[in-house]
């Protein structure tokens, strides 16, 4: 996604969508894994899709009207920083491992590849998909080198049941987003970190055996050209040779690893996308140019990369000498026309057998205004036109001169408007499914859509929650349901996520005991105590209340030693299961009591510790 800051990452993070916190999909019946396609009498269908970059990313997206030049539409909303104050140890353990990642041998082919399709019958294929966003992209600004940057950005650890959960809604395809450069030596060789890189294959080998489509990507890897020289990764720069030729040797680098990981094991429904939003980070020309000399000159650069990432893929032979390869142009805009003009696509390299299997990836959260900005909730007829000028450019420039094209990204956020975005979804994916390309859902999992709602300074545009990835159930079921309508999946599930209320968990404040009713300002000092006699008859389900001044307090429920407890249910917060901290979105919070919580809390005391909030009153019901 766009213009990613951290400001806007930290706000991810708080809006976090999940009302009920579970260790991921615990209400879907394991067993039901290989039986997700079963079409229910009733279902009901919305999903909302962005990428966002750092938030993101937050929205990733060509969120710019075709008909607008502005470059505005671009804001990233992916990744979300939730960087741990509580002083927990990030230590990079990644960085200095040099374990062979080469993966597979690639002498003897195990999975046949079709290569039979041309790039835009292949591209059909894919039909319709889903970004599992904020996940393995999620950085944790740069700095978290460790397995758990997975759930950095506040994103629970993915399961086998939430790919499950995304099929039987009868999506074809997953875009896994990974970022790789915090994950790799710092000697110059770019040595993926082995257990990242077997993270990352689990999770595809997942998806390849519930029969998706998958792509596979390098995402939050491009810096600007101050912060490359003390990152490994890639950068846009015009004339700094130095820059160039050091984002080349990563991206070789890299590339070749992940295509000896992911070679003849993987028939044609792995698909490599080899950069993501590609663009010159921080610069005035990051999301928009006005002169089309310019965008050329940083497209010529994005070219050449991309042929050194293509010549990488290939070179590992195999299925990946003849492997479907996605390319972006500037920003990998699908709206903007000055980007795309200036935009030449990479070629073959030499000798190779490879033909028409190259694929332009584009992202477009449009019309702006509607599915990015604050202002505009009503789809009209003037958001139809723009939709239609987007994809009659991409018919006239790409698919009718013989190029397949993905929509790698597309949502429009949630604004309390149900009801316009299927209008949306109905125009968007039409025009789409009529000239043969796909859409990529961006799910950024915040949806204020779940009892959690934080709107008091109006709707930010990047509320992309179609999945609660804890219950597997969707948000909005109606408006997917719309999507698979339009392009003609008829086969699907699509459970609704039924908001939590202080009934369903089993709050009676008549049964209620206050455990602390002093008032005081949230630190790291483990200051305000809850005595553990109040506990002695704790057990699961109980559940303890914990009121505040404000929304938005982030803390951590702790005993002396620092032992975190977060796996209980939580109503009105999220939790970064990465560190334990719970983000509090409304003035009071309620944590459910597990097994284990309550066995515990009845021998200690126990502490809340964090910031940004006042405790007013803390209560247990048994």
């Amino acid at each position: 996604m766009k213009k990613s800051s951290l400001i806007v990452k930290k706000l991810s993070a708080i809006l976090l969508s999940a009302a009920l916190v579970f260790t991921g999909c615990d209400l879907l019946d394991s067993n039901s894994r290989n039986n997700s396609n079963t079409q229910t009498e009733e279902t009901s269908t919305q999903n909302d899709e962005s990428d966002n970059n750092d938030d993101d990313e937050n929205t990733d997206s060509d969120g710019s009207d075709t008909s607008d030049t502005s470059g505005s539409g671009n804001t990233d909303t992916e990744g979300s920083d939730s960087s741990d104050t509580s002083g927990s140890d990030n230590t990079d353990t990644e960085g200095s491992d040099s374990s062979d990642t080469s993966g597979s041998d690639n002498t003897d082919t195990t999975s046949s590849l079709d290569t039979s399709l041309s790039s835009i019958e292949f591209a059909k294929k894919l039909v319709i998909g889903w970004n599992l966003g904020n996940t393995l992209d999620a950085t944790d600004s740069n700095t978290n080198y460790g397995a758990g940057t997975e759930t950095s950005w506040g994103m629970p650890k993915t399961t086998a049941e939430m790919l499950d959960a995304v099929k039987a809604a009868g999506f074809e395809t997953i875009r896994i987003p990974v970022s790789w450069h915090n994950h790799v030596s710092t000697d110059g060789n770019y040595t993926i970190n082995s257990e990242w890189m077997a993270r990352v294959k689990e999770i595809v080998d997942w998806a390849i055996e519930d029969g998706f489509y998958v792509i596979l990507n390098i995402h939050h890897d491009n810096f600007s050209t101050t912060d490359i020289a003390s990152n490994p990764g890639f950068a846009l720069s015009l004339d700094d040779t130095t820059i160039q030729t050091k984002s080349k040797a990563y991206l070789e680098k890299v590339w070749t690893q992940i295509a000896n990981t992911f070679n003849n094991d993987y028939d044609e429904k792995l698909i490599f996308e080899v950069l993501n939003e590609p663009r010159d980070v921080g610069s005035s020309y990051e999301w928009y140019f006005s002169s089309s000399s310019l965008a050329k000159e940083y497209c010529d650069v994005i070219t050449d990369y991309e042929n050194t990432c293509i010549e990488a893929i290939r070179a590992t032979g195999g299925n990946n000498a003849n492997r479907y390869i996605m390319v972006p142009g500037y920003a990998a805009s699908g709206s903007d026309t000055t980007m795309l003009g200036a935009y030449t696509m990479p070629e073959e390299p030499e000798g190779s057998s490879a033909s028409d299997k190259l694929i332009l990836s584009t992202h477009a959260y449009s019309p702006y205004n509607f599915a990015m900005a604050n202002e505009d909730s009503t789809f009209d007829s003037s958001d139809e036109s723009s939709l239609t000028s987007l994809f009659n450019y991409l018919n006239t420039n790409y698919i009718s001169r013989g190029i397949g094209v993905v929509m790698g990204e597309a949502s429009a956020s949630n604004k309390d408007n149900t009801d316009e975005r299927i209008k949306w979804v109905n125009s968007y994916f039409g025009k789409a499914k009529e000239i043969g390309i796909p859409v990529v859902l961006w799910d950024n999992m915040i949806a204020d859509a779940d009892g959690n709602e934080n709107t008091a300074s109006g709707y930010n545009g990047e509320h992309h929650g179609w999945l609660n990835r804890n219950t597997c159930e969707w948000y909005f079921p109606t408006i997917i349901e719309a999507m698979m309508t339009t392009v003609g999946v008829t086969d699907y599930s699509i459970p609704e996520y039924e908001i939590p209320t202080t009934s369903s968990i089993g709050w009676d404040s008549s049964k209620a005991k206050t455990v602390n009713s002093s008032t005081a300002e949230l630190g790291w000092n483990n200051d305000y105590k809850l005595d553990k006699s109040y506990f002695s008859s704790a057990t699961e389900g109980s559940i303890l209340k914990i009121t505040f001044e404000n929304s938005g307090a982030a803390f951590k429920i702790i005993n002396s030693s620092w032992t975190t407890y977060f796996e209980g249910q939580i109503l009105n917060g999220s939790v970064n299961t990465s560190s334990g901290v719970i983000t509090a979105t409304a003035s009071e919070l309620y944590y459910v009591l597990t097994a284990s919580d309550a066995t515990a809390w009845k021998s200690q005391d126990i502490y809340l510790a964090g910031q940004n909030g006042t405790v007013t009153g803390v209560y247990f019901q048994e």
